[in-house]
């Protein structure tokens, strides 16, 4: 499975960073869809706590086919369990009614982890709500493309 791959650049000095993140169509026969509330739900807690913050550094998308897809609504969430001291990526695309879809994951750990795992999409879905539910279990960083005002 080709991955999808994603560049990050922080600041107009920094080279690009590469991440490989890889396919959730897999995990949900399809993509994973999730609703405006949810969104509006995270922008609540981002104004309320300082463990959850965003910044602009999606410079370019790729799909695995290589198609250039850096002009969509992208977001990717950099997320760590604090109790379990792991790291998840989910990189989502927003649609026009403001909901979302989530296109991928990793990191290649956390994607080699769920295809052992019976219980995957279950999982998934339950770390997605967990970042809104139980704000002291995790650190979000939510990165949003450099090309937005």
């Amino acid at each position: 499975m080709k991955p999808w791959k994603v560049f990050l650049k922080f600041n107009k000095s920094d080279s690009e960073k590469e991440l490989e993140l890889f396919d959730a169509k897999s995990y949900f026969g399809g993509y994973l869809k999730i609703k405006r509330s949810y969104f509006n739900k995270l922008i609540k807690i981002i104004k309320m706590t300082k463990k959850y913050s965003t910044g602009k550094a999606i410079e370019r998308v790729l799909s695995p086919e290589e198609e250039d897809l850096t002009l969509n609504p992208w977001m990717l969430l950099l997320i760590k369990d604090n109790e379990k001291g792991k790291s998840f990526w989910f990189f989502i695309k927003r649609e026009k009614d403001l909901s979302g879809i989530l296109v991928a994951i990793g990191p290649e750990s956390f994607v080699e982890y769920n295809k052992q795992n019976s219980e995957a999409k279950r999982e998934i879905k339950q770390i997605i709500n967990y970042i809104i539910a139980y704000l002291n279990k995790f650190e979000v960083i939510i990165l949003l493309p450099n090309n937005i005002a």
